[in-house]
């Protein structure tokens, strides 16, 4: 069972999605079978630990009142990484975990596109700044707007090459500012 878990979580922590294979030898047969990942309450508290060690520099609250991490946690793909995050719609300001370099981020509010047009017509929801040619910077309006719902949308729209939502990795200041 160890072995299992072990495995799972190695499998879990490197990027491989449930929908992956991996190999698992028989007598002569190979067989190849999905591998879905389950946290056991030690591997949970393990978990906690490189969660608050590791979150010294930012506010995550995954933890629910018991002090166990929530499982009401997600996994989605931004900027070619992995994250976790309370839920599936990103706001302004929002605290999310990136799996690939296990380090706590806020959401800035804003993406960063390559296309080969102004994207004037997202005007409504976001201020537009060039950064570059062809490289425009989306600030959203709205503190309420769901930034993943854009970054799925845009990154579908074959007029924008590049898409990638900004986050600050910065750590928390502990100076107080006046």
């Amino acid at each position: 069972m160890k072995k299992i878990i072990i495995v799972a979580l190695f499998i879990t922590l490197n990027g491989c999605s449930a929908d992956e294979a991996v190999k698992s030898s028989g007598n002569d047969n190979t067989i190849l079978t999905p591998v879905s990942a389950t946290l056991t309450v030690d591997d949970k508290n393990k978990s906690k630990e490189s969660v608050v060690n590791n979150s010294d520099s930012m506010d995550m609250n995954f933890n629910n009142a018991n002090g166990d991490i929530e499982s009401s946690t997600y996994t989605i793909h931004l900027n070619k990484n992995k994250f976790t995050t309370k839920s599936k719609v990103l706001k302004l300001n929002q605290s999310i975990y990136n799996l690939d370099i296990s380090n706590f981020g806020k959401i800035k509010g804003s993406l960063v596109v390559i296309s080969i047009i102004e994207p004037k017509e997202l005007q409504q929801d976001f201020d537009i700044k060039k950064l570059a040619d062809k490289t425009y910077q989306l600030t959203v309006k709205s503190a309420e707007l769901d930034l993943y719902y854009w970054y799925k949308k845009l990154s579908r729209d074959p007029r924008y090459s590049t898409v990638e939502l900004e986050i600050d990795y910065s750590p928390k200041s502990e100076f107080k500012t006046y």
